[in-house]
């Protein structure tokens, strides 16, 4: 498989997030949205990066992803709630009791078959207790694996049958058995070796996985190989997704927490989000069902 010819990497936004995560291009209004997890909100900026609006939620708003009915579902601290078009909370949908007051919820996408995957990240201890939820549109959920220390970077192969998660962790992105049951087989680890965090997969199947602390993107082939790296001017890279007109640009998340005065000087845009044109193509959002 040949390696994807990248274009220069550009700052898209820079809004100076604290930590920019869950990004989503909407090809229906070509627009791409983001949270600030630490600060609680959702942001939406036109297909040139200027921001059209900011709308607070109550923080953490760790993800979030488009709803079939319109407006969103998102996952806050402990709850998974609903909100309309304009971002602005309608019902509280689950509430999770996690196993320590230190436990969030982290990343969340939906499934090709339109519930919620939501994981939650807890640094606390050797024994983490972190885990991965089901979120179903009638509002129950259901727990597939613990154990996480920080449940990150979801996707799916194009027909579902398997599952990508990452634990940031343990610096490893594991695959395992799905359906349409919802139902998660053996974790088995596919990349390791680096703190990776959101993943996204390409039209050629390639997994593509931000590297929190490294100031990179790394492509990986189906098969594990790793086949390109983009550099980042920004240390902790955090979110990737495919949007733009044909869905060919990777949009990438980034983050200034845990920079001192020193690191933020020498990368001054730490907490944009960056724009890199590729010649492969991504697809849309998966939307929750319910």
């Amino acid at each position: 498989m040949d390696t994807v010819t990248t274009g220069p990497v550009t700052v898209f936004c820079d809004d100076k997030a604290v930590l920019a995560e869950s990004i989503v291009w909407s090809p229906e209004e070509q627009v791409l949205r983001w949270t600030d997890i630490t600060l609680g909100t959702l942001t939406t900026a036109a297909a040139d990066g200027t921001v059209r609006s900011v709308v607070p939620l109550p923080p953490p708003l760790a993800s979030f992803q488009p709803r079939a009915a319109g407006g969103f579902v998102a996952a806050l601290g402990d709850t998974v709630v609903l909100t309309g078009p304009d971002g602005a909370v309608e019902r509280e949908l689950v509430h999770v009791q996690h196993a320590t007051p230190g436990i969030r919820f982290n990343e969340g996408k939906c499934d090709p078959f339109g519930r919620f995957v939501v994981g939650s990240m807890d640094l606390g201890g050797e024994d983490p207790a972190g885990a991965l939820y089901a979120v179903e549109p009638d509002g129950s959920v259901r727990t597939l694996r613990g154990g996480f220390g920080v449940a990150n970077g979801f996707e799916w192969t194009a027909d579902g049958s398997a599952m990508f998660v990452t634990d940031t962790s343990t610096s490893t992105i594991y695959r395992a058995s799905y359906g349409p049951d919802g139902q998660l087989g053996e974790l088995v680890p596919f990349i390791s070796g680096a703190a990776h965090d959101g993943l996204v997969r390409d039209h050629e199947d390639c997994l593509w996985t931000a590297v929190y602390g490294a100031g990179r993107v790394e492509r990986w082939g189906p098969d594990g190989a790793h086949l390109e790296t983009v550099e980042v001017p920004a240390p902790n890279v955090t979110s990737v997704a495919f949007g733009g007109e044909d869905l060919s640009t990777l949009y990438v998340g980034t983050a200034r927490e845990n920079l001192a005065e020193e690191d933020l000087e020498h990368h001054p845009h730490s907490g944009a989000v960056f724009a890199v044109p590729t010649r492969v193509h991504g697809f849309p959002a998966y939307t929750f069902s319910g």
